[in-house]
């Protein structure tokens, strides 16, 4: 599958969707769905967790789906260190307390 400019959305394509910081729990995922023939159709953040939109899936499929996502709660999306969703900035995002002060100091 390709995206709106022809680029081919590898697992590489999707890895750089979202920060470095969720990578990990990211990589596994795509590579687990490949494994079993599921296209995925995007991955973002939203609401400062990480999102991954497949066609549709078994119930246990999505269960895996979703425990990445609740993962993505817990970990810095920034730098992949333990972190929590941070409702304080003007925005929400997951960040570890080192990421979060230079959010801070970027707004």
């Amino acid at each position: 599958m390709k995206d709106a400019y022809g680029k081919e959305r590898t697992i590489s394509y999707w890895l750089n969707q979202v920060g470095v910081g969720w990578r990990a729990i990211l990589h596994p995922l795509l590579v687990y769905l490949k494994s079993i023939g599921v296209d995925v159709f995007d991955v973002k953040e939203k609401f400062g967790t990480l999102r991954v939109y497949t066609e549709s899936v078994s119930e246990v499929d999505q269960e895996i789906i979703d425990s990445a996502e609740i993962l993505s709660t817990i970990i810095c999306e920034c730098c992949g260190a333990p972190g929590e969703l941070r409702t304080d900035l003007s925005w929400r995002k997951t960040l570890c307390l080192k990421c979060l002060d230079k959010a801070r100091k970027r707004t």
